[in-house]
């Protein structure tokens, strides 16, 4: 379906608010729909909207293989074989036309399907229509809702009885003790069609594509994900028991804090040099959200490993002070290692770079990039046409950078200086408080090599005291 045309932080926001209440009141699992009376099915209908708004990504016959497809992770549906991840019946029986018209409706946070509440009701309703005409399926197999039990809310979930349900359960091999998607089997998986995937990351709720409250969560348990090596768990526990477990998933969430600007604070003394310095607590987070950049075929070379990055920023007179954070699911010293690079405007650019996912370009301007090695350990900076001049430099290159680094259970922490009006390397942006200042990040998983990931553009400002 239609792909995003921008890649703003804010876009995981936008894919994950609820449907319009004047359009549609409805939740996974509920019977019905409180909306507009539904149209008699107009399979000709469906077939034109389809055409016009699904057919780039899932194909004109729905196979999958719109123009769109091979630089999409997950790759879209094959609608064709009639198997839906996200539904409220279970496993191996296809949704119910709620369950389609909620997809079509409110999209799959964390992929490239959005959601389309902005065309007419009927619109959707037709192409559920539609989507039922291009697979058996739906003849041959009737929906088969799972069984529910109320939900016990927040105040009677128990937490202690879910996290140990995900131990039991085995959850952890995959999506990793603390939920960061870095278990022992999580390199290596593969769906239905023997396509490489990764498990979520139950820290980044926003990613979550069947919904991140509770209710998605259970029911997320209870049908499994079908064809994505999520299994059904509704015989393996009661549907009281699969509520206590996802309140228990849902407390793993971290809060997001997506920002246009992100604010660095002034300090009078010397900055922080290490990770866990707790002067860290007294600056403002910003979350960014990464892409994969596609190969020379403008495919996915992998599965993406690293999809987001948070930054703190303190600065004094002389030099500024990032905190950088992402989870990876693996520490990679060595060749190929992980990696880290800001990248800032440099003095007097000419051009512009609009989104790190085609640089280096022809004709595109140079970037200042601040690259740290785990390999070696440590920072330097460049003024750059491309990053493998940066990434792979002598031994004495200069200006190396103060940093400090750390790595625990699928999470890297890592601490960079800069001054704030460089002398090396020479055209090295200046960072002042007269205004905002442009900058990015981009990651190298050592574990999945060939799969960079990079950020929107950002501005920093320094926030007086």
């Amino acid at each position: 379906m239609r792909p995003w045309s921008s890649r703003s932080p804010f876009h995981p926001a936008v894919l994950t608010h609820c449907v319009a209440v004047t359009l549609v009141l409805w939740v996974w699992g509920s019977p019905s729909l409180v909306a507009a009376e539904r149209p008699a099915p107009d399979l000709g209908a469906g077939k034109d909207a389809y055409r016009q708004h699904c057919a780039r990504c899932h194909g004109a016959t729905g196979r999958g293989d719109g123009v769109d497809a091979k630089r999409f992770y997950p790759r879209p549906r094959d609608l064709a074989l009639g198997v839906y991840k996200f539904r409220s019946t279970a496993s191996g029986t296809p949704p119910t036309d709620e369950n389609l018209f909620q997809t079509i409706s409110q999209g799959l946070p964390g992929s490239n399907m959005p959601d389309w509440q902005h065309l007419d009701e009927g619109v959707r309703w037709q192409i559920v229509a539609y989507l039922r005409s291009l697979s058996p399926v739906f003849e041959k197999v009737q929906p088969a809702p799972v069984q529910l039990a109320d939900d016990p809310g927040p105040a009677r979930a128990d937490h202690a009885k879910g996290k140990a349900l995900y131990e039991t359960l085995g959850c952890a091999a995959c999506h990793g003790s603390a939920g960061r998607a870095n278990g022992p089997s999580a390199g290596g998986l593969v769906d239905d069609w023997g396509m490489p995937i990764r498990p979520a990351n139950l820290t980044q709720g926003w990613s979550y594509r069947g919904g991140h409250d509770p209710r998605s969560v259970m029911l997320r348990v209870l049908t499994g994900i079908d064809g994505a090596g999520m299994p059904s768990y509704a015989e393996a526990l009661s549907p009281e028991e699969a509520w206590h477990l996802a309140y228990y998933v849902t407390s793993l969430q971290e809060p997001v804090h997506w920002n246009l600007v992100a604010r660095a604070v002034r300090v009078d003394d010397s900055l922080p040099s290490a990770v866990d310095d707790p002067r860290w607590a007294e600056a403002d987070r910003t979350d960014l959200q990464l892409d994969n950049v596609v190969n020379a075929t403008g495919e996915w070379a992998s599965p993406p490993t690293v999809n987001a990055a948070s930054l703190e920023a303190v600065y004094n007179d002389e030099a500024i002070a990032f905190r950088f954070t992402w989870d990876d699911p693996t520490q990679d010293l060595h060749a190929p290692h992980d990696g880290f690079a800001l990248l800032l405007k440099p003095v007097g650019s000419e051009g512009d770079v609009v989104t790190l996912q085609a640089w280096p370009s022809a004709g595109a301007p140079p970037l200042d990039v601040c690259y740290w090695s785990a390999e070696r350990g440590t920072a330097w900076e460049a003024v750059a046409t491309d990053f493998d001049s940066v990434t792979t430099p002598s031994v004495s290159t200069p200006p190396f950078l103060q940093s400090a680094s750390g790595y625990q259970d699928g999470r890297w922490r890592m601490v960079v200086q800069r001054a704030l009006h460089p002398n090396h390397p020479r055209g090295a942006a200046v960072v002042t408080t007269e205004a905002f200042t442009s900058i990015a990040v981009a990651v190298w998983d050592g574990g999945n090599p060939g799969s960079r990931a990079v950020s929107s553009w950002i501005d920093i400002a320094l926030r007086e005291p």
